[in-house]
């Protein structure tokens, strides 16, 4: 870097001009947020054959895990609450504030918040919400194996992204050489008497007891699990079968739901158990997880179950390539009724209510008989609107029973 031309600088003047930096770097920041924000409304992050947001920000614009993180955050929270924006121009509030406001924000207490913590340092604002959000203490305890320090290598995250970037360590894994590393976690009680358990077991083939061997195996036992549930993979392929069909009219019903085993095996292996989506400059999309089948014609619109018509899609270019065809619109409203769909199916169902009591039906039916209708009618009458009454969870008494009675008679 060429410091020659500060050098004539006086002491003021250079501070002067460091201030000056300073806040076009506020003013750089707030555009570079708005930019993000437009991106991921566009879905350029998923065109660009990204995964999401955060590997945009790694593998597009270089960006370091923590600096994604918190200007992807930054992004999602001004979309949400405009004026945040001015505050980060004029320097208010920094990147990492609004990380640690993230949980705290809504739109009652936004304004109030953001003036807050104007111009705080990250403790004093931790100070802050500790007040207004404060804590249950903190259990003594004596832990038997200290937590993982700083500087034990690079950080595996969980869901990064996924609903604004997850960044709680799972799991810490460091390289020692070539093709050694070092695996660190935390386990849990059951978890560690299985490990030991498994140890035991396999004391035959691993002597030593040896922890690697042991998880190597089990993975070995995990992997074949899941990758025949997720893609048909077997050892010795059953033939294909023609997939039944039912009758009735419409495409719906002429086609198969199902996609047979066979062809998500066929689809998956042809596709490199990789996303296939391909941004203009013919780079490929790098993800492995969260893999899916998405029909290139449609089934809705007449699409079959054919390898031919099939293609690997992470989740998130499944969601892009359904938006192109139906709309944003669309696809939200089929994800929001599907996610209410499973809530109300995981939801447990209502307590059972009982008949009227005997004493309430008795009276009811008294009453009837009194008014000249005969026992027969009366009873049924009563049955029809005591079960009505249980399947609609209202509660009776003689009264409304009597009313529902003389209505079903007449």
């Amino acid at each position: 870097m060429d410091r020659s031309n500060l050098t004539g600088l006086t002491d003021d003047a250079l501070v002067s001009r460091l201030s000056t930096l300073c806040a076009e770097g506020h003013v750089l920041t707030a555009r570079l947020i708005v930019h993000l924000i437009e991106v991921e409304d566009r879905r350029l992050d998923l065109r660009a054959a990204c995964t999401s947001m955060f590997d945009f920000c790694q593998r597009r614009l270089g960006m370091s895990e923590g600096a994604s993180f918190r200007r992807i955050t930054a992004a999602r929270l001004v979309k949400r609450f405009p004026t945040l924006l001015e505050r980060i121009e004029r320097g208010e509030l920094h990147l990492s504030t609004l990380v640690l406001l993230r949980p705290h924000l809504d739109e009652r207490n936004v304004e109030e918040l953001a003036a807050a913590v104007a111009g705080k340092t990250q403790r004093q604002v931790e100070e802050l919400l500790a007040r207004l959000a404060p804590k249950p203490d903190v259990p003594s305890a004596i832990v038997e194996v200290g937590a993982p320090s700083n500087d034990a290598g690079p950080t595996l995250f969980a869901g990064a992204d996924a609903a604004g970037a997850s960044h709680a360590p799972s799991a810490r894994i460091e390289p020692l050489s070539e093709a050694r590393y070092k695996v660190q976690l935390t386990a849990s009680a059951e978890l560690k008497a299985k490990l030991e358990r498994a140890c035991d077991r396999m004391r035959h083939r691993n002597p030593s007891g040896d922890l690697a061997v042991v998880i190597d195996a089990a993975m070995d036992l995990l992997l074949a699990k899941l990758e025949k549930e997720r893609l048909a993979k077997v050892r010795t392929p059953r033939e294909p079968r023609e997939p039944r069909v039912r009758s009735g009219s419409g495409l719906g019903s002429q086609r198969a739901r199902t996609i047979p085993a066979g062809v998500r095996r066929e689809v998956f292996e042809r596709d490199g158990e990789r996303c296939t989506f391909v941004d203009e400059a013919g780079a490929r999309c790098p993800q492995r997880g969260h893999l899916e089948l998405d029909h290139i014609e449609p089934r809705a619109l007449g699409g079959t179950n054919a390898a031919s018509n099939l293609r690997v899609r992470c989740r998130a270019h499944n969601r892009l390539a359904a938006e192109e065809m139906f709309g944003k619109a669309h696809v939200a409203e089929r994800i929001d009724f599907r996610q209410r769909k499973s809530r109300a199916v995981a939801a447990p169902p209502p307590p059972p209510l009982s008949p009227p009591p005997p004493r309430v039906i008795e009276l009811a039916l008294r009453g009837l008989h009194n008014m000249g209708f005969s026992k027969l009618d009366a009873r049924r009458a009563v049955e029809h609107v005591s079960q009505r009454r249980v399947a609609n969870r209202d509660e009776l008494d003689v009264q409304d029973l009597l009313r529902g009675a003389i209505a079903a008679l007449t």
